[in-house]
């Protein structure tokens, strides 16, 4: 303290405003140090750059609505790549704007680099029109080609009979379908 008030004295410093200079002196001298080694230690940060509640994404062609994709979650990442971690609800319309097809899952993915759809969980493709179902754990979507496959087993359930086997391709408002493996009984229909 003697200290002090000598060095208060011989530099006209008045005691109040000493603390809060010595205080910033000592902060600036503590945070000024060489962090690159730190931050080269550094792991990329590599979860989502974006997280959206409750989306609602619709895809037009000439100004009509085409696809609608709602989710609770929405994460994206740096590199395009989108997560939908509490499922998604996509509706597909035809050309008089009226849905006839509904897919939805208990997850799904987006793949930017392949620009398709990956859902997962309990899968379900609904077409309205046809009042045909499919069922399947896992289903990819292919925008541009318009195109739903899977490897997995399928379910289909028609107005008339159920169909099993293992994979499918279809096009996405599955009004034609082609089961890969199909097993069990059905009926064939007469050319």
């Amino acid at each position: 303290m003697i200290i002090l008030s000598l060095l208060c004295r011989t530099f006209a410093i008045r005691l109040p405003l000493f603390y809060p200079l010595l205080l910033v002196l000592l902060l600036s001298v503590v945070a000024c140090h060489d962090n690159t080694k730190d931050i080269s230690q550094m792991k990329p940060y590599k979860g989502p750059i974006l997280t959206a509640f409750d989306t609602h994404t619709l895809y037009s062609d000439s100004g009509r609505v085409k696809i609608q994709v709602y989710a609770p979650i929405q994460l994206e990442y740096a590199d395009g790549n989108q997560d939908f971690p509490k499922g998604v609800t996509v509706d597909f319309y035809n050309k008089d704007g009226i849905s006839y097809t509904r897919l939805t899952s208990n997850k799904a993915r987006y793949l930017r680099n392949k620009n398709q759809y990956i859902a997962t969980g309990d899968v379900v493709v609904k077409n309205l029109v046809k009042n045909e179902r499919l069922n399947t754990e896992e289903l990819n979507w292919t925008p541009n080609d318009r195109k739903i496959f899977t490897d997995k087993f399928v379910t289909i359930t028609t107005p008339d009979e159920i169909l099993r086997g293992n994979g499918l391709t279809a096009n996405q408002d599955f009004t034609s379908y082609r089961i890969t493996q199909p097993t069990g009984k059905f009926k064939i229909k007469k050319p």
